[in-house]
This record gives structure tokens, sequence and C-alpha cells, in this order.
């Protein structure tokens, strides 16, 4: 979840009450300055529409197709509507683009608009992100439940020992270390900071094993992700090596298409993740023969018959020392080991990627169903990781 400040410098009002304005950038109209003047406002220009909590969102449809941005409105802390209309928006209207809070929001509000789908929150005077941030990890563990809400887990059903633990960690450290004989000082772990890959990179910190640690920063990241990166640098004194999206690439991008233009076609989001994601780990890969990545089989269909190790289609060596690990292996791997984690797995987040393009999920739904979730397929990768020829063993 985002924060921004009561007065927000990026989003400008127009004047001249309820006609037709000018477009320009970031502005914030009200809905019936958008209604007039959306058949004229120029694609590639954000804008952002404020709704009153009294407005009925299933009627709207097509006129939020263009709309980047969704205020909606608390006057009160106690008036709930805006959580109706979000989840209205989400599921029924199958809005894609970013829902913001604004007005009486108080901190213990934060963890039900995160689940009720709100990306964003405008915070009161009173409030700084600080505070905000440490309320969403505090009460996210200790009420204002509601029925779509992925419990916290306790320690002890998440993270407990199972058969064969002990030979599954000597079998992905006899792995790791002949990956790194095999290929000295042309391997790297790839890590997307989660927590299969904090696993990863305490294995190969504490058992000192001459692999370099980098990950993909891609503009869009949790600040609870890029946090990660001086907290392994402090725990294991290793420099995670940062790889980013060129920027002129990114600016054309958004300005052609708009900040959320994933949301609108698989297309777009594929073109996303290639300038984000692609392009940067090709430069990561450059001058490499092998990589180690933490995907596990259980965390999807799709990758349910990932193999300890093969060749990628570049021909580099790919290795996966978790993959015959469970969900309760990792866990009890970090409760056992302390290892660092990402917060945000503590909200309901078990995969996590982009800000825009992740959420929570809800009992009973698929690890990956907090990815690209408005689509239908799937599948639903980025590409990093598509499936080649395995290795002999």
């Amino acid at each position: 979840m985002q924060f921004v400040p009561a007065q927000d410098p990026l989003l400008r009002s127009p004047t001249g009450g309820e006609a037709a304005p000018s477009p320009h950038a970031n502005a914030l109209l009200t809905l019936a300055q958008w209604q007039a003047a959306c058949d004229g406002w120029p694609r590639g220009v954000p804008v952002a529409v404020a709704l009153e909590n009294t407005v009925d969102v299933t009627a709207l449809g097509t006129l939020l197709e263009r709309v980047d941005l969704l205020v909606l409105q608390f006057p009160k802390w106690t008036d709930g509507r805006a959580y109706s209309q979000a989840r209205l928006l989400r599921s029924r209207v199958g809005y894609r683009g970013r829902l913001r809070a604004a007005g009486d929001v108080i901190v213990d509000m934060l963890p039900l608009l995160q689940r009720n789908g709100f990306d964003e929150v405008q915070l009161r005077a009173d409030q700084s992100e600080a505070q905000a941030r440490k309320a969403l990890h505090y009460f996210a563990g200790h009420y204002q439940d509601d029925v779509t809400r992925t419990p916290v887990k306790d320690d002890a059903v998440r993270a407990h020992r199972t058969p064969g633990f002990e030979q599954r960690v000597a079998q992905s450290l006899q792995l790791l270390h002949q990956a790194a004989q095999a290929h000295p000082g042309r391997i790297v772990q790839a890590t997307s900071l989660g927590v299969e890959g904090m696993v990863i990179t305490d294995l190969i910190a504490r058992h000192g094993l001459p692999v370099a640690v980098a990950t993909l920063d891609t503009g869009a990241l949790h600040a609870e992700t890029l946090a990660l990166i001086p907290a392994i640098a402090q725990r294991y004194g290793i420099r995670v090596e940062r790889f980013a999206p060129r920027p002129l690439d990114v600016q054309r991008f958004v300005q052609e298409h708009g900040p959320l233009a994933m949301r609108r076609s698989v297309e777009l989001r594929h073109a996303c993740c290639a300038l984000r994601k692609l392009e940067p780990m090709r430069r990561l890969l450059q001058g490499r023969d092998a990589w180690i990545t933490g995907l596990r089989r259980d965390q999807s269909e799709h990758r349910a018959q990932v193999p300890l190790h093969e060749t990628d289609h570049d021909g580099r060596a790919k290795y996966y020392p978790l993959a015959h690990w469970s969900d309760a292996d990792v866990w009890h791997y970090v409760r056992v080991h302390e290892v660092p984690y990402n917060p945000l797995h503590d909200q309901g987040f078990p995969s996590i990627g982009c800000q825009p393009c992740t959420r929570a999920v809800a009992p009973g739904e698929d690890f990956r169903a907090g990815r690209w979730w408005w689509e239908q397929d799937g599948r639903r990768e980025c590409g990093l990781h598509s499936r080649p020829q395995p290795l002999a063993a």
C-alpha cells in the first residue's frame, strides 16, 4: 500500500465548476467534469476522478476505462460506504486502475482498506507515512478482519517441521556447493527478495559460498521490498547488485500508454514486464553462465515440474535449490535461523512483485492469485522463468 500526503502535489484540481476542463496532466476531476471531458481527453494524459460515497459505481461502466486513479471519500471514519464502492469496483465493474482512500481515514482502517482493493491512502495532516506503515503492520495481525482477509498465520501453523526437512536442506546446500564450484566467479543468485530468495541468500551467506546476489529494481516495487536490500547488507555483509530499467524507456512507455497500462491488456502488461524486468535481467546475467532462483513446485500448477537444475534458453545453467521444499519448509527455516523477510508476507501477500501488479490473496486462493489478478490466463508469468530443457542429472 502506498501513502500520499494530505496535499498531494501530483494532483491538480481544475477550475471552472462542473464545466468540461482543459486536459492537463495529473488532473483531479469530479465525476461530472469527467463525464463532460472524457470524449475529448487525449489518450496518454493521466486523469484522476474523485467520487462521492453516494455514487452507484456499478452504473459507471466504460466511463472508468481511461481513469488512472479513483479517489473514494470517507467523510467520517465510521462511514464505510467507500469500502462497498471499492469492492464493487474491483469485483463487479472490473476497474483496474488505482484506488485511493481520502478523508477521515484513521490508521487502524489500513488493513481493511487493503483487503477491499485500495492501493493508496491519502494521509491526514496529523499522520506521517512512518506512523501509517507501523500501524499497517500492527493492526494487520490484531483485529479488523473482514470476510476476504487472509489471516496472518501463526508461526506454529505456517512454520512447522515436516518429515525429511533436514534432508531437503542438505540436498539444497549440496546443490549450491556444486553450482558454485562448477561456475567460479560466474554465478549469481537472482532474487526478487521474496521469502524463498531470502532463504537462499541466508544459505549462501551462512556457508560462505562464492555466489553474487542481485535483484531487479523495477522502479515500481513496494517500499517493504526495497528495505530488504540494506537489511541484507547489515545482516550478511553482502552487497546486493541492483539492475534497473532504462529511465528513458520507462518514461516513453508511461507517456504513451499511461502509468497503469499493464491493466489495459495482456500485451501492454507483457511490454511493461519486458522493459522493467526482462531487459534489466539481460544485463544482470551478462558475463555469467549460471544463475540461482527460488521457484518451488507447489507455488503454482505452471511450476509443478520445476527441476533442481536445467539449462535456460540462452544456454546458462539455472538452479532451483528450493524446488522440492514446501511452504512449511520455507517458513520453518526462516523461524529457526531468524531470516529477515518482507512484512507484506504477514499481510496476505505470499507472492510479491511490483506494487501495481500485486494484491493480497483471499483464503483458499492460489499462491500466485494476487499477481496480475485481472488477467484470466492461469499462468500469469512475466517471462523471466520460461521453461527450457532439463540438464542431465
